[in-house]
C-alpha cells in the first residue's frame, strides 16, 4: 500500500483509499477538521483556517474501467469528467450530465447533486450513479448504491462530503459521438425581466427536443465614472439584458462548420478583452464583454455546448460575489424568481452592496429530487434550477446584512416549496 503524500501541513494528496482512510484516522486523533478537496487547490486569496486537514484527491484520478456491455464506467472521485468523457469517446460512449467547466471532478459533482443544461432529459449527475465507496468520518471503508444500502446511498449524495468522503464512483453513460453531434441554437433575446421570466417558464415546462438548454439574465447597477480632475462624476444607466437558448440537433454542413469555427474565434477575443480589462475602471469594458458573449453562437458541437453555459461568463466575473442556487418547483417556478430577483435588486438599491445581479435557469427533471420531495410529502414532480450571482462591492456586505439575504432566501423557499442547491467549486 502506498502511503499518504504530504504537500505542507494541512494538505494530504492520498493515491488510493487505503490513504484517504490512514488519513481520516490520523485527523481524528488529532482532533483536527477535514476539508475535502476533488481537483487543483483554487486561487482565491483565502487562507486556511488553522487546525484543518485538507485532503486533496487530485492524484485519484483513474478511469478503473469501461463495461461497454452495461454501458457504465468505473472512475476514482478525483477524475475530471472532462477527462472521463473523453475516454469514453474513444468507444462512442459519453456522460450525459458534465459539469460546466473542464475542471469539476466525479467525487466533487456528486457530493452536491450535480446539474448541466441537459439536466431537463437526464437529471442531476447523482441521478447517473449506479453505486460508490466512501470513507466514512471513523475512517471505515463502506459501499452502496441504487439497490444496496439505499438510505446511505441517498444520504451521501449531495451531501457536500458531511456524509463521507467519496473514493470511487460507478457511474451511467449514453451512446454518443459528442465531437460530431451537431447543435443549432434557437435564441430569444428580452430587454424586460418580465418577458424573459414567462418564456423561461414555457421552454423549461416544454423543451420539445432540445439537446441542452439555459437561460442568463443579467442586471447592472449605475455606474459612476470619474471625470477629469475638478468636473465630477458622470452616471452610465443601467444595462438590462436576457437570453434564452435552446440547442436542438441539426445535420452539419460546410456553411455550418465555418460558421462554427468563426464564432470560437470571436468568442475567444471577447474572453480575452474581458480578461484583460480589470480594476473599476475596467467595468464597462467587462460588462459589454459579457453582454456579447451571451449569445450563444448559431451552431456548434455538442462537446463546445456543454461548457458553453457558464464559462463563456467567468471572464468577465472578476472579484468577490454572493453566490446562490435554489430548485423551484415548476408550479412555484415565476413566484422564486420574482422574489428571488426582488431580494438582491432589493438590497443593491437601499444598501449599495451588489453591483451586476446575473442570473442563470433551466429546466431539472430528476428521480433525487421527486424522492426528496416525497420524503418531505410533497407532489412536485419538475423543477427549474435558478441561480443568482450577485457581484460584491468592496466590504458591503457585513455579517448582519448577508443573515438578512440568507433568511430572506430560507423565506422564499419555505413558503414556495423550493429546495437550496450548493454548487461545487
Amino acid at each position: 500500500m502506498s502511503t499518504p503524500h504530504t504537500v505542507a501541513a494541512e494538505e494530504y494528496l492520498p493515491r488510493d483509499t487505503a490513504d484517504v482512510v490512514r488519513t481520516v484516522r490520523d485527523s481524528r486523533g488529532r482532533a483536527e477538521r477535514i476539508t475535502v478537496r476533488g481537483g487543483e487547490p483554487l486561487d482565491d486569496h483565502l487562507s486556511l483556517p488553522d487546525q484543518r486537514t485538507v485532503v486533496s484527491l487530485r492524484r485519484m484520478n483513474q478511469v478503473l474501467d469501461i463495461n461497454l456491455g452495461r454501458r457504465t464506467v468505473r472512475v476514482q472521485a478525483g477524475a475530471k469528467l472532462s477527462d472521463i468523457d473523453r475516454r469514453l469517446g474513444a468507444h462512442g460512449l459519453g456522460l450525459p450530465i458534465v459539469g460546466d467547466h473542464r475542471d469539476i471532478t466525479a467525487g466533487g459533482f456528486a457530493s452536491v447533486g450535480g446539474v448541466s443544461t441537459a439536466s431537463h432529459k437526464y437529471g442531476l449527475f447523482i441521478d447517473q450513479i449506479v453505486d460508490l465507496e466512501y470513507v466514512d468520518p471513523d475512517g471505515r471503508i463502506g459501499t452502496c448504491g441504487r439497490t444496496h444500502h439505499t438510505e446511505r446511498f441517498h444520504r451521501i449524495l449531495g451531501a457536500g462530503g458531511r456524509a463521507g468522503i467519496i473514493t470511487a464512483l460507478t457511474l451511467d453513460v449514453v451512446s454518443v459521438d459528442k465531437e460530431h453531434t451537431w447543435l443549432t441554437t434557437n435564441a430569444d433575446r428580452f430587454l424586460d425581466f418580465d418577458s424573459f421570466v414567462e418564456h423561461a417558464y414555457a421552454e423549461i415546462a416544454r423543451p420539445g427536443d432540445a439537446a441542452l438548454q439555459v437561460g442568463r439574465w443579467v442586471d447592472t447597477a449605475p455606474l459612476k465614472v470619474a471625470r477629469p480632475v475638478g468636473t465630477g462624476h458622470v452616471q452610465l444607466g443601467t444595462v438590462r439584458f436576457g437570453q434564452w437558448s435552446s440547442l436542438h440537433p441539426t445535420t452539419p454542413t460546410r456553411g455550418l462548420r465555418a460558421r462554427r469555427e468563426a464564432g470560437t474565434r470571436t468568442r475567444k477575443s471577447l474572453g480575452a478583452i474581458a480578461s484583460a480589462a480589470g480594476g473599476r475602471a475596467g467595468m464597462p469594458v467587462r460588462n459589454a464583454a459579457a453582454a456579447a458573449l451571451m449569445f450563444a453562437p448559431k451552431v456548434l458541437t455538442l462537446r463546445d455546448a456543454e461548457y458553453l453555459a457558464d464559462t463563456q461568463l467567468s471572464s468577465s466575473e472578476r472579484g468577490p460575489a454572493y453566490r446562490v442556487g435554489v430548485f423551484a418547483p415548476l408550479s412555484g417556478y415565476t413566484s422564486v424568481f420574482y422574489r428571488l430577483h426582488d431580494l438582491f435588486a432589493g438590497h443593491r438599491e437601499r444598501t449599495g452592496c451588489f453591483t451586476v445581479i446575473s442570473a442563470m435557469t433551466y429546466g431539472v427533471r430528476s428521480q433525487h429530487l421527486r424522492a426528496e420531495a416525497a420524503q418531505r410529502g410533497l407532489a412536485e414532480a419538475d423543477y427549474g434550477l435558478i441561480t443568482f450571482t450577485c457581484r460584491l462591492r468592496p466590504s458591503a456586505l457585513p455579517s448582519e446584512l448577508l443573515r438578512d439575504i440568507v433568511s430572506g432566501i430560507d423565506e422564499i423557499c419555505r413558503s414556495e416549496h423550493a429546495m437550496r442547491y450548493d454548487s461545487a467549486d
